[in-house]
């Protein structure tokens, strides 16, 4: 879980791939960032770069990048996909003919992926304060409960010896007081 998120240099892996003869993604490193361009070939007006900055996914099943515009968070539309070690479209892309870049970083998917999310500017769905979360990956707190009541000889939760009505009951209160501070 500490692993669920980051800056997008903590977890690189280089792309570079060809979607449906429609366009050319690669992810790349340069000067210690992080970048995505794409291009869509023999269109020189269609191509463009954009760092990525943030990282979402442990990589066990796979891993998703966010980028910024204006202070908009954005979700990269390609990913890498751990059981298929590749490259590819993300879900919401691809049946897609164009190249997208407008899927919105909600907070109901970062708060699953990163602690202490902030909530988005007034009137706006993805445009966050700076830094828009408090700490990469999910805290033990998230799901543990209060360290201090351990520290003092309290027990903790452990979700995973709890019956799935339970375990799935803690999500949801994160989610809930997560979402009682938007």
């Amino acid at each position: 879980m500490a692993h669920a998120s980051g800056a997008a240099a903590d977890n690189f892996s280089p792309a570079d791939f060809l979607h449906k003869n429609l366009a050319h993604y690669r992810v790349y490193k340069e000067d210690g960032k992080i970048w995505l361009s794409f291009e869509r070939p023999n269109d020189p007006e269609a191509r463009g770069r954009r760092q990525l900055l943030y990282y979402i996914g442990s990589g066990r099943r796979g891993v998703s990048h966010l980028f910024a515009v204006d202070g908009f968070l954005i979700e990269s539309p390609v990913n890498w996909y751990a059981d298929r070690h590749l490259w590819d479209m993300a879900p919401a892309y691809g049946n897609t003919s164009q190249i997208p870049l407008n899927l919105p970083a909600y907070t109901s998917c970062l708060r699953c992926h990163f602690s202490g999310v902030q909530a988005p500017i007034q009137g706006t769905e993805n445009r966050y304060p700076n830094p828009p979360f408090s700490s990469s990956g999910v805290t033990c707190e998230m799901c543990h409960g209060p360290g201090a009541s351990y520290i003092q000889g309290g027990s903790i939760v452990n979700p995973a010896k709890l019956a799935p009505a339970l375990r799935d009951a803690v999500c949801n209160a994160v989610s809930s007081r997560r979402e009682g501070s938007n």
